[in-house]
């Protein structure tokens, strides 16, 4: 479980984050949803415990937190197989290339150097690499900008599995479709400060979620909320 209790950080006197409370439990999908410089970010990094809260507290019991950063901060000096297999507590060289296969990586493009791979093929080794770490609480930052559809899928479809045997997930998007798609819950946050405006339950699970459910969702509750990041 992780609790985030009337968090607040500032930044020169700026408060990017104030008031901010969120409960998540095993095998949830909670979204943060705002505009660009509400705090979603900031949010992340705070739960990651990369930063520490100026005001308020922060328990997180899951016994392995992962981050998957926007960014996707691969070692220019190892190639992508090597990137995935040093996070591993247990090597699986397999495992891995399997992985990458499934997300369209064969195993010429495993032994390629980042400054090698498309920006596109860079993101879907970060991904394994959170993903290989079996955690219990992943944290993702835009995981999906700039794939094409059935790439996305593909990933959600692999996150989906793993929430089932109890993974959590605190995602932040600006996407609605990832938002209405994926979420059992989304924050939607103020453009300021990261409080939270309202909260919007959905009812069907991931894998019932049709065209028209999800389209449903977001006519109803993303009116004017088109945000750019």
């Amino acid at each position: 479980m992780l609790e985030l209790k009337n968090v607040e950080y500032e930044i020169l006197r700026d408060k990017v984050v104030r008031n901010f409370s969120l409960d998540v439990k095993s095998g949830e999908v909670i979204t943060l949803f705002g505009a660009s410089g509400c705090g979603k970010t900031t949010i992340l990094r705070l739960i990651s415990g990369i930063i520490e809260p100026r005001k308020g507290r922060i328990i997180n019991k899951f016994a392995r937190t992962t981050y998957l950063f926007q960014e996707n901060r691969l070692l220019e000096w190892k190639n992508a197989l090597e990137n995935v297999l040093l996070v591993m507590d247990k090597l699986d060289e397999s495992l891995v290339l399997s992985y990458f296969e499934r997300l369209g990586l064969g195993k010429k493009d495993a032994r390629k150097y980042p400054d090698e791979l498309s920006g596109g093929m860079r993101q879907r080794v970060a991904f394994v690499r959170a993903i290989v770490t079996q955690p219990d609480l992943l944290l993702m930052d835009e995981p999906f900008s700039g794939l094409d559809y059935d790439m996305k899928e593909i990933l959600m479809e692999m996150i989906a599995d793993r929430v089932k045997n109890g993974m959590s997930v605190v995602l932040v998007t600006h996407d609605r479709m990832e938002a209405a798609k994926m979420s059992d819950e989304i924050c939607f946050l103020e453009s300021k400060g990261a409080v939270i405006e309202r909260r919007l339950k959905l009812e069907k699970r991931f894998e019932d979620r049709n065209f028209d459910y999800l389209n449903a969702v977001i006519n109803e509750n993303f009116k004017g909320k088109i945000y750019y990041d």
